[in-house]
């Protein structure tokens, strides 16, 4: 009689201490999923050889959406390319971005936040257009008189016809960046272009690529070359104009690579 009572206690005991964990379980749960983070993830930038950064996964992130550690939302877009993202309303959208090519938050960029009010919605910066820009070839920007308000730095390309001419070059390109030296602007198409355009303060000259042969390896090659025009034509790239340009990428529907350094 002694015997089983001990064991119908102990039953008992187990049965009460498996349902208080059980509760514990359930009460504590909701807490913890609101902190839970996901381990980092090192992931690797395929348009730049070599580039690896970390991302993580928030537990309120959309689906295929992560963010990286100083807090911006990026994705993997349609070529294996990671890219920034922005919002459209409260919604999360892919922008032409490519991660390593900006400081996320000099391009307009806000880091990820689960609620976002219409309100506070973050949109690109725009170029100005002829009419509120004022031309300042060396990238000052000065004040009007009369308003007193300062106008929109706008370089000097945007008002070139042949240079803005880019913009309906889909079919050929689908990225713009820099040439680190000589500083020009470049544009292609895909990971192996048949052609680069690069800018040499007249026109677009083109460089054609042999079959199968890496963007890097062509410029590389064209370096030379390229410095000879930009000297013959007095062509300088402002620091000013860089912004200007990778907005206006941007706007055209391209990639922003940022600056492309061809190493020796």
């Amino acid at each position: 009689m002694t015997t089983s009572l001990s064991v119908s206690v102990k039953w008992k005991y187990r049965l009460i201490r498996a349902l208080c964990l059980s509760l514990l379980f359930f009460l504590c749960a909701p807490a913890s999923a609101k902190v839970y983070v996901a381990e980092p993830l090192l992931v690797a930038q395929p348009t730049y050889a070599g580039m690896q950064f970390y991302v993580y996964k928030p537990y309120d992130m959309p689906k295929d959406w992560y963010a990286t550690f100083d807090g911006y939302p990026v994705t993997k877009n349609g070529d294996g390319v990671w890219v920034y993202g922005t919002y459209s309303g409260p919604v999360l959208r892919p922008t032409g971005y490519i991660v390593g090519s900006v400081i996320p938050s000099l391009a307009g960029l806000s880091p990820w936040t689960r609620s976002v009010q219409v309100s506070s919605v973050t949109t690109l910066p725009q170029t100005a257009g002829p009419g509120v820009a004022v031309r300042q070839p060396r990238g000052e920007v000065y004040a009007n008189a009369n308003t007193n308000a300062t106008s929109t730095y706008v370089p000097d390309w945007f008002f070139n016809s042949r240079f803005m001419a880019l913009g309906n070059w889909k079919p050929s390109v689908d990225r713009v960046g820099i040439l680190h030296k000589p500083v020009v602007p470049l544009a292609w198409k895909g990971n192996r272009p048949r052609v680069i355009y690069a800018w040499n303060g007249r026109v677009w000259h083109q460089l054609t690529a042999r079959e199968g042969q890496r963007p890097i390896d062509v410029l590389r090659e064209n370096l030379y070359a390229l410095t000879q025009m930009v000297n013959h034509n007095k062509f300088i790239w402002y620091e000013a104009d860089v912004p200007v340009l990778s907005q206006q990428a941007i706007a055209w529907g391209y990639y922003w690579m940022g600056e492309i350094v061809p190493a020796r």
